[in-house]
């Protein structure tokens, strides 16, 4: 087979997910001219409910603590909420996408990285709604890490033997997240 003809696993990721991101992208529509400081809240606060279940759930699947710890967002969820006056703790929670094993731990966590790159072109367009300060680091990812935990990640990703695992796991993670963030269809 030539090497034009292998399909490394995040080609094949980013085209067999790319319909469930695109709904997802079109149906939060975090770009929109209409995007208000209440409707980003209302946002938040679905984002905060995934994580809440998600983040330990996928923390104990993966088992490598020195590799996930300063992949965790979920604290940044909550300083945002807090500085739009919501109280994260009194949110609902998300049951966590059903994942069996490492391979689909990994596809769920492609999900979650590949948004941080997402979420920078959404803070661009967060400078211009007139957020309360300390509102913003959720889509602010991992600041100037970013780019280079990106890579680390897809590194780990391509040396991951269980492909078909991992491309579980990112379907499960989109249809979990579309559920919970466009509960109206």
């Amino acid at each position: 087979m030539s090497v034009a003809a292998e399909a490394t696993l995040r080609d094949r990721l980013r085209t067999e997910t790319r319909p469930d991101h695109d709904r997802l992208e079109n149906g939060l529509r975090l770009a929109d001219p209409g995007l208000t400081p209440a409707r980003y809240r209302d946002v938040l606060m679905r984002f905060h409910g995934f994580w809440a279940g998600w983040e330990p759930h996928v923390a104990a699947a993966l088992g490598d603590n020195d590799f996930f710890a300063p992949r965790r967002r979920l604290h940044l969820l909550r300083e945002d909420l807090r500085a739009l006056g919501v109280v994260p703790e009194r949110l609902p929670v998300c049951p966590p996408p059903p994942l069996r094993g490492h391979g689909e731990a990994m596809g769920s966590l492609y999900v979650m990285e590949g948004s941080t790159l997402g979420g920078r072109v959404i803070l661009k367009r967060l400078d211009e709604i007139g957020l309360a300060d300390g509102a913003r680091s959720y889509f602010a990812g991992h600041g100037e890490a970013t780019g280079p935990m990106w890579r680390a990640f897809l590194a780990r990703l391509e040396a991951e033997l269980d492909a078909e695992g991992v491309l579980r796991g990112a379907k499960a993670t989109f249809a979990t997240l579309a559920d919970w963030m466009l509960p109206e269809g």
